[in-house]
């Protein structure tokens, strides 16, 4: 019997490239008013240069990515001289994850998940570092976790052990809802779990792995997708 509903967040409940563009495009914008020798010395692929850097540097940080933000932040303000490079990345980053959580539900979210609680346990297994409180959203979750938590990220199988242990339940009780054929259907397979695909770009399922027990293309669909599963 399904007892518990886990979801992945970013780009199974809201879209997240245009999220994070924005949260960027804010940052920044303050970055230019506030530190514009960070601007004027980096650009994009700078940027992405001091995260690569941060990562081969720190590999413990590999699955926070808003320790990875700040960290990297902090770097670029101290080449450029600033002396209180701390304050003002944690500052600067402040300003980015509120506009990382400032999303935009798909369509059906939020009525869905109001629904499938009356039923089941509601849980968030992401690799990304959302923030259900400042999302809004939190009140529908009896639990969340991300890699930085864990510090592993999906498909590992301890990401998806970590619910399991929390619920104190089977993984046969479990459906796991999310849109990356691999770190979400095929992590969660591998665990035991039951998936639902959210295949919202219509991309083609991957040659020789083994399908989802549903696909949806919206989360309109959810309520009906869960039913049949829960009734087979």
């Amino acid at each position: 019997m399904i007892k518990v509903i886990t979801f992945d967040l970013d780009d199974t409940l809201w879209a997240i490239a245009p999220v994070i563009d924005n949260a960027n495009r804010r940052m920044l914008e303050w970055m230019n008013e506030n530190t514009p020798k960070f601007n004027q010395t980096y650009d994009n692929h700078g940027i992405d240069q001091l995260r690569d850097e941060i990562m081969v540097n720190n590999p413990h940080l590999t699955h926070d990515l808003s320790q990875i933000r700040l960290t990297l932040i902090q770097l670029g303000l101290s080449r450029c001289g600033y002396i209180a490079a701390a304050s003002l990345a944690q500052q600067a980053f402040a300003v980015y994850f509120a506009a990382r959580n400032d999303v935009e539900l798909f369509a059906g979210a939020l009525t869905q998940l109001s629904a499938l609680k009356q039923n089941y346990q509601i849980g968030a297994l992401t690799n990304g570092n959302a923030d259900l409180e400042q999302v809004g959203i939190d009140h529908l979750f009896d639990f969340y976790f991300n890699s930085a938590q864990i510090g592993v990220s999906k498909p590992h199988p301890d990401f998806f052990a970590t619910a399991l242990a929390h619920t104190g339940l089977g993984a046969e009780s479990f459906i796991h809802v999310g849109d990356h054929p691999e770190h979400d259907i095929i992590g969660a397979q591998t665990a035991g779990m039951r998936t639902i695909w959210m295949n919202s770009q219509h991309i083609p399922w991957p040659a020789g792995q083994t399908r989802p027990c549903a696909e949806i293309q919206h989360l309109d669909q959810l309520s009906d997708a869960v039913a049949d599963i829960h009734a087979r």
